[in-house]
């Protein structure tokens, strides 16, 4: 893919519709090169992936945005217009907004896009502010370590699909060679490497990349910005910066010829000193206060208690220490697989982000989207051993005596997907005409005489052998299904089904949604409050042009789920949005609601799904198509 097809796909990406004139005029080429370019960029991709509408233009279903960066190469990368006007902004003396227009061969209209598009998706990550237009000029007012902060956060983000290949992030440097960063922070850190993940690793790679190119640009860090002595400013059991930074810094003197000030060995020493490395008994007295009042308020929210996973606990601890090390020196983390855990694990990640939440009440510490995406990481393997603690029930009619049914019980140990025991046992003679309602299946060793209508009957042969497993596995999920799909039909309602509505923004629509609800009596005055405050926190858009909305606590009524088909996609969070759910949860919410959670991205997350219901006026119909 060419730069130009590039910004094609950028275009086409972020409108609903565009034809091959409107892209042709904010590139400065002709209608005919745009066809030939898209027919080249489908034919690249083995697919229509840039689909076109009589009357309406080019649109394309929103991939995701890993998959997206995954598509440009080093040389793309060098042209790409979007980091040419970053580069000015951190680099460069101001230039009039036309002429930067002009020196990039886009049109301002174009310019304005990229501007508006990169600050939709920094914004969030990086305290300082963004790119702005300020007397005709594009400026970034940043101190000197918040535009470091930004570089590094932008260029780490432009990569996270490549994030463990250093050579990927070369094009992003002039200055620095980034893998021999990378071999010199592997000496001096030495046998201590192994007490990092690769994830912190490529991060101290990254940043010490970012400060090296400003120095070696000439951008130091004011005296006034330079705080305490470094010595004086380590903990007790805080001195391996003490000896890394040294080394480092001396490696980048030599290497790209220039001298740092005082102040840039404590900004590096700041740089290294970011992760739970050095946890002491007093830190895990306070994280183990943290995380059981958060835990307590997870129980009551969501239903799930923790609290007696140790595993789960001691992990979330370091993970708590980490974050609040982190938040005190200033530092972010760059979660390479986010949108990953969004899509694939969407109730692990909301409990994630009530957690986040809750830990920032309690700490007064910012909690970004990759800080809760850690945060859902634990969650996710604390989800799966939970899922295993909670058994369903069969019944097993055997003839056959003990030894028989003790060789069932320990294969039934081996069903991996979920816990399943034996919870009553029969002989042919004492068999009951009905069970028990909590029997999810009867398993019988031998064939039935009797007719059992109310629940589904496996016969077992071979004493449960991988076959007849299957069968019951099948049978197990599709009780889910059919328990999610019933409370998933009562969830949605009519009168809460608004189609080709105008919003120009995510804070109106939700008003409007939220208002209704309210009106309705489904929720109270305060509900947008907290509905605006999970946005706040994590956006709850997905990339193929949805969001799920929902407030930060289940403070409704009573349960319902609202539905607005919007006209036009609106930005919303770095994306672009076609369809709103916003979910109001009472207090008792059935226990299915989080699986119809889990059945609604799951369901919007497959290709043209968005598309083909943004169509749909009816809610019935619009339940159906889902479902």
């Amino acid at each position: 893919m060419t730069a130009r097809q590039g910004q094609i796909w950028d275009l086409v990406m972020g409108e609903e519709y565009l034809t091959a004139k409107e892209i042709g005029r904010l590139l400065n080429i002709s209608d005919r090169t745009v066809r030939s370019d898209i027919r080249e960029i489908n034919r690249e991709k083995g697919r229509e992936v840039i689909l076109s509408k009589r009357g309406k233009g080019y649109y394309m279903e929103g991939p995701r945005p890993f998959e997206i960066d995954k598509d440009l190469s080093k040389s793309e990368h060098e042209d790409n217009p979007e980091w040419e006007i970053i580069r000015q902004a951190l680099f460069g003396s101001p230039i009039p907004y036309g002429e930067l227009a002009e020196e990039l061969y886009i049109s301002d209209t174009l310019l304005s896009k990229i501007v508006n598009r990169v600050n939709r998706r920094m914004a969030g990550r990086c305290a300082g502010g963004g790119i702005r237009k300020r007397e005709g000029f594009l400026v970034m007012e940043m101190k000197e370590e918040e535009k470091r902060n930004y570089y590094a956060v932008y260029i780490s983000t432009k990569n996270l699909n490549r994030f463990f290949e250093p050579e990927s992030f070369q094009p992003y440097f002039e200055w620095v060679d980034i893998v021999w960063i990378k071999e010199q922070l592997l000496t001096a850190l030495g046998n201590e490497s192994r007490r990092f993940f690769d994830a912190t690793i490529m991060r101290l790679v990254v940043e010490i990349a970012v400060m090296a190119e400003r120095m070696a640009a000439g951008y130091f860090i004011s005296e006034d910005g330079a705080g305490e002595d470094l010595e004086a400013s380590l903990k007790p059991g805080e001195q391996e910066p003490e000896r890394m930074v040294p080394v480092m810094m001396k490696a980048l003197e030599r290497k790209l010829n220039f001298k740092a000030p005082p102040q840039e060995f404590q900004y590096l020493s700041q740089v290294f000193r970011n992760d739970f490395y050095y946890i002491k008994e007093t830190e895990n007295h306070l994280a183990r206060g943290i995380l059981d009042d958060i835990l307590s308020a997870i129980t009551l929210e969501y239903g799930y208690d923790f609290s007696g996973d140790e595993e789960f606990c001691q992990e979330m601890m370091a993970q708590i220490m980490g974050t609040l090390k982190r938040n005190q020196n200033c530092q972010r983390n760059i979660n390479p697989i986010l949108q990953r855990l969004k899509s694939q694990y969407p109730l692990e990640y909301d409990i994630a982000v009530f957690f986040g939440n809750r830990f920032g009440k309690l700490t007064d510490c910012g909690v970004g989207e990759d800080e809760v995406g850690f945060f859902a990481l634990h969650i996710i393997r604390a989800m799966e051993t939970r899922m295993m603690q909670s058994p369903k029930k069969v019944a097993l009619v055997n003839p056959f005596g003990k030894p028989v049914k003790e060789l069932m019980r320990k294969r039934l140990e081996d069903m991996g997907e979920c816990r399943i025991v034996i919870g009553e046992s029969y002989s042919l003679f004492d068999m009951p005409s009905y069970f028990p309602r909590d029997i999810l299946a009867v398993l019988t060793t031998v064939p039935l005489n009797q007719v059992t209508d109310d629940v589904p009957v496996i016969l077992c042969r071979n004493f449960l052998d991988y076959h007849e497993k299957e069968k019951l596995l099948t049978v197990v999920r599709e009780e889910e299904v059919r328990s999610v799909r019933s409370y998933f039909k009562r969830l949605f309602r009519p009168s809460l089904f608004f189609a080709d509505a105008e919003y120009g923004s995510p804070g109106e629509v939700l008003g409007f949604m939220c208002g209704e609800l309210c009106r309705q009596g489904y929720v109270t005055g305060e509900f947008l409050d907290s509905v605006m405050a999970r946005e706040n926190l994590a956006p709850t858009v997905f990339a193929m042009g949805f969001a799920v909305a929902h407030a930060m606590e289940n403070t409704a009524v009573k349960s319902a789920a609202s539905v607005c088909i919007l006209k036009a996609r609106i930005p919303w969070g770095d994306m672009n949005v076609k369809i709103v759910f916003l979910l109001a949860l009472a207090p008792n919410w059935n226990e299915n609601m989080m699986p119809v959670y889990d059945m609604i991205i799951q369901n919007l997350l497959k290709a043209g799904v968005v598309h083909q219901l943004s169509k749909i006026k009816d809610c019935k119909t619009f339940v159906e198509q889902l479902l």
